[in-house]
């Protein structure tokens, strides 16, 4: 007997042949909330509807933020969740402080309130290597006001601060300075504290490294971990200074992106990165770029 000509009201009574014929009803707003959220979960970062600000921040440049998606399917990068950026000479060391600066000031641009950066460095090594210099920090376009830094004593010290920071939600980003191949206290244990703290709370915290071994680095939290090297600019119309430009290089992504590689010029006026293309690049001097950082003999740093 057919079950339609059935008057038996059994568990299929009804129905159709083909049930992926019927058309189903849009899933409701809040069951697409709960799988951007279980989505963005496993790979490490917070839903945008946990504060209200966009769960991702982007470099302005549409090819390399696509290519960051990941898991997530966002363009660009996480904001809450930790970033590694390696110098890749010593040379390289105020290039890379500038780019963690930059890639701070781009994400804190998502925030109305526009909270101040935390930036942490050991004493030591500042004294030694220079500290941020206010003039350099305006001539890339970021306010030197919206940066507080705290001087601590040593790397333990630098990594607590760090913790204590990122776990503010007056804090916008947190920024740590670590000099040497094996900083004492840096291990996974520390690290996975920061990456958990930083999802908990969506302050964008990266991790900034100096005279490291970025071929074989100790190993981390971090969501993703760069390569920056300073590279020379164009000149602007009149022969005049060019914008702040950088080789960056992706040398790990949680979603396991890698091999991703650009020349980025720094706009000041627009807040944006743009990509240098091959037909307009310099030739490559050696020579770097104004950058955020003060010299050791300048009048601004203190004494050893």
């Amino acid at each position: 007997m057919n079950n339609s000509d059935s008057d038996s009201a059994g568990p299929f009574a009804g129905s159709p042949a083909n049930p992926s014929a019927v058309p189903r009803a849009p899933a409701k707003p809040s069951v697409l909330r709960a799988r951007l959220a279980k989505i963005l979960a496993t790979s490490g970062v917070r839903a945008a509807e946990d504060d209200g600000l966009p769960s991702h921040f982007t470099l302005g440049v549409d090819s390399i933020d696509a290519a960051l998606r990941g898991n997530a399917g966002v363009d660009g990068l996480p904001r809450a969740a930790l970033h590694e950026l390696h110098a890749a000479d010593k040379s390289d060391r105020t290039s890379t402080a500038a780019m963690a600066v930059l890639l701070a000031q781009r994400c804190r641009a998502l925030d109305p309130d526009r909270k101040p950066i935390l930036w942490i460095s050991e004493s030591g090594e500042a004294r030694r290597q220079g500290r941020l210099y206010p003039p350099g920090l305006a001539e890339l376009g970021v306010d030197p006001s919206s940066l507080i830094h705290v001087d601590a004593p040593d790397s333990i010290a630098a990594l607590r601060a760090a913790a204590d920071g990122v776990r503010s939600p007056a804090i916008g980003a947190v920024i740590v300075e670590l000099s040497g191949k094996k900083p004492k206290g840096l291990d996974l244990t520390a690290t996975r504290r920061l990456s958990l703290s930083a999802q908990k709370s969506g302050v964008l915290s990266l991790l900034l490294r100096s005279g490291s071994d970025a071929d074989n680095p100790l190993p981390t939290a971090a969501f993703s971990r760069w390569q920056v090297a300073a590279a020379p600019s164009v000149a602007l119309a009149g022969n005049a200074p060019g914008h702040s430009a950088f080789d960056i290089s992706l040398l790990r992504h949680r979603s396991g992106l890698y091999g991703l590689s650009a020349r980025l010029e720094w706009n000041r006026d627009d807040q944006v990165f743009r990509e240098q293309q091959s037909s307009e690049r310099a030739p490559d001097t050696g020579a770097v770029s104004a950058l955020a950082a003060v010299r050791t003999d300048h009048p601004g740093a203190r004494a050893a």
